[in-house]
């Protein structure tokens, strides 16, 4: 039976799917905000956590491989130079060095940049209260403004919408607070009759599949592979544990190059082939 509504008459049917398509607009308004957070706000977070974690000990490790890289490079050429019968500069030799480990210089001090801005992200996280705020404010924004739920968005409102997500992946939740109170006078939904709302249903389902594959696939991949690992102490315990093991076997190398280094000099020293100069 058909219900009235003011002087229009709305089929069961009709209503039935637009209960559908409001349901799914909200669930995709979902995804979207979802699959948003994951890779802006929760990868990061992630990924911080890591570095505050186990960054410090990798970046030792990392301290030491380029040490014992750079002192066998060292006795390459002292010996490349002994071998040639030429005298061995001492500070040729490093200045070479520093040019040939100019990208171990740049990923050692991308490693140290990396560590104290996670600990600066980790020592400023907003309250979960405050977190929950921006989700939801985002959430509702999405729904009324992202291009996929509503594709006749004005050049205005798809500015608006720029601004929604710059203010989210700033964390501004005063910002949102403020575009969630603007009314940007969003087109209404067209679709009425029972042929648009079934395309319409069967769009939305779309997104829905689609999203929904997007975010496992996002989940699959580091960091978030590594939720779990990351609240086991004991993993986290054994993982720095197994740095440390790293290190020392890294260290000792380093020291018995550097022994071979100075046997090194001091040969080509006694053969008057040294030269710190």
């Amino acid at each position: 039976m058909s219900k009235v509504a003011g002087d229009i008459v709305v089929s069961p049917q009709v209503e039935s799917l637009q209960r559908d398509c409001e349901l799914l607009r909200d669930e995709v308004a979902r995804l979207l905000a979802e699959a948003h957070d994951l890779v802006a706000v929760v990868k990061p977070n992630l990924v911080a956590l890591y570095q505050t974690k186990v960054g410090a000990w990798e970046l030792k490790r990392l301290h030491l491989q380029c040490d014992v890289a750079r002192l066998k490079r060292k006795i390459t050429l002292i010996q490349a130079s002994i071998n040639r019968g030429e005298r061995v500069h001492e500070l040729e030799v490093e200045g070479q060095l520093d040019l040939e480990f100019l990208d171990w210089r740049t990923r050692v001090a991308e490693a140290v940049a990396a560590l104290d801005e996670a600990t600066y992200r980790i020592d400023h996280l907003m309250s979960q209260e405050t977190a929950q705020e921006l989700r939801d404010l985002y959430r509702a924004l999405v729904k009324r403004l992202h291009p996929d739920l509503r594709p006749e968005l004005t050049e205005t409102e798809r500015n608006l919408w720029h601004r929604v997500q710059e203010a989210y992946e700033r964390g501004d939740v005063e910002e949102l607070r403020a575009l969630a109170m603007i009314q940007p006078g969003v087109a209404g939904r067209s679709a009425n009759t029972l042929e648009e709302l079934t395309r319409e249903r069967a769009a939305l389902q779309g997104h829905v599949t689609r999203l929904l594959r997007e975010i496992a696939a996002i989940e699959s991949q580091p960091p978030f592979t590594l939720r779990k690992q990351l609240r086991d102490s004991d993993w986290i315990h054994a993982t720095r544990k197994a740095v440390d093991e790293e290190c020392a076997l890294l260290a000792a190398q380093r020291a018995d190059l550097e022994t071979h280094v100075r046997a090194t000099l001091a040969a080509a020293q006694h053969g008057n082939g040294f030269s710190r100069n």
